[in-house]
């Protein structure tokens, strides 16, 4: 993470202490959002706030909001009305909603139904193998570029998907694929009888009170799955809330408590790492370039150039994956290595980095240029953060001081403050 602006400015430290000494004269909150007092009032340490607000500042922010125990502590737009904004690869973990919403209603009857039942076209040699579980997780087989352009070039993004060849078979890898989770927008579709935005609107952004989003459409109508919605951070916010109360929202039930359970939870065998379509948060996370994985990467025919270049972290511990990519990313700042590294990583099978984690304590769902929907259940905590590029011609490479690439390792820390703040009222 690059360093924060100047502390010493005077106008940031009055503004930051308007901020949070003055909650009152805050943004007004939204009527189905009750405020909190202030930050003690909901055990949050003022001080890991103010830090946390100097960081989403510094890194050119152009949303924070913080609810702690269902109430909204303080939402930040940084000197501009809130607006709508892509959520990126979040779009993703809140389109997984509506599989929810439909295996709860029973309309799905089983995450473990082959995908062919709706498009039959592939009750047909491995691909019928292929299960809705294996969509949400990352390990339907599917081939995917490391990048989108193919998608973005391709008119209909579901056909697209439908005619990709495997990879590898089902259920056997865990490899992230934005080709193939656009197939839920038709799945979705199919089930409901409603395009995936429309659905949305009223199963679930309605009963939030959710209005003012839009959603990216390909050439034939579909709606993106693997990002393309653009929603105000504090609806963002809300949908959080819904998945931290496990499906209820302020009386109502919104969502089944066992569906949101099991999409939130770390799945098993390959597909560990993930949830469906949502992350499993640890406590705490150590990424390292050690021996062992150089010689790993040696054994798997990587390049030896490509392995001394990165050797250069070795004996490096990173917090977080932002960090790490960001230390990648400094290595070759013309943005060519990430890719590169993405692009041998799925053709050789092998880790990126070597990766020591924590106890889960929390879920997310994050994107491209730091869009972070972070919920820790314990802490009663939600915490969203996004940005915005000021214009097409100017979006900032991944890895730059734009993506906050800390701001989950600071929200823990907010949780983990809290805790000690509760302790000490007791």
């Amino acid at each position: 993470m690059s360093a924060l602006r100047s502390q010493s400015t005077p106008h940031r430290l009055l503004l930051t202490a308007v901020l949070l000494l003055s909650f009152p004269m805050a943004l007004a909150a939204p009527s189905d959002l009750p405020r909190a007092t202030s930050p003690e009032a909901e055990g949050i340490d003022p001080k890991a706030l103010a830090e946390l607000v100097r960081g989403a500042e510094a890194s050119q922010s152009s949303g924070l909001v913080i609810l702690k125990n269902g109430k909204l502590v303080g939402e930040w737009t940084f000197g501009s009305a809130s607006s709508r904004i892509e959520a990126m690869s979040v779009t993703k973990s809140i389109a997984s909603m509506a599989i929810l919403k439909l295996l709860g209603d029973g309309k799905i009857p089983s995450l473990d139904e082959p995908v062919h039942h709706y498009f039959p076209e592939w009750n047909q040699g491995r691909k019928k193998d292929i299960t809705l579980r294996h969509l949400l997780n990352h390990t339907s087989g599917l081939q995917s570029a490391p990048t989108t352009e193919e998608i973005y070039r391709s008119p209909d993004f579901v056909k697209l998907a439908l005619a990709a060849e495997l990879t590898e078979a089902p259920g056997t890898q865990l490899r992230y694929n934005n080709k193939a989770v656009n197939l839920l927008a038709a799945i979705v579709q199919k089930v409901s009888g409603q395009r995936l935005d429309r659905y949305m609107a009223q199963a679930l952004f309605k009963p939030l009170g959710i209005t003012d989003f839009t959603w990216t459409l390909d050439g034939a109508g579909n709606p993106h799955v693997m990002s393309g919605l653009q929603l105000h951070p504090r609806d963002l916010a809300k949908l959080g809330q819904l998945m931290l109360d496990e499906g209820m929202w302020q009386g109502r039930r919104v969502l089944a408590a066992e569906w949101v359970k099991q999409a939130v939870a770390r799945q098993e065998g390959v597909a560990s790492d993930s949830g469906l379509l949502w992350w499993p948060m640890p406590a705490w996370m150590k990424l390292t370039v050690d021996d062992a994985l150089l010689m790993s990467w040696k054994k798997a025919g990587m390049p030896e150039a490509l392995i001394q270049e990165v050797s250069a972290l070795k004996g490096k511990t990173f917090p977080d994956k932002p960090s790490f990519f960001a230390a990648l990313q400094a290595l070759r700042p013309d943005g060519s290595l990430i890719p590169l590294l993405q692009k041998e990583k799925q053709a050789r099978d092998v880790r990126l980095a070597s990766i020591e984690l924590g106890p889960i304590i929390g879920f997310n769902g994050n994107g491209w240029l730091g869009q972070f929907l972070v919920v820790i259940p314990e802490q009663r905590l939600v915490a969203v953060r996004m940005y915005a590029p000021k214009d097409e011609t100017s979006q900032p490479k991944p890895g730059g001081v734009t993506d906050f690439g800390d701001f989950m390792s600071r929200v823990l820390t907010l949780s983990q403050a809290s805790a000690r703040s509760a302790e000490q009222v007791r």
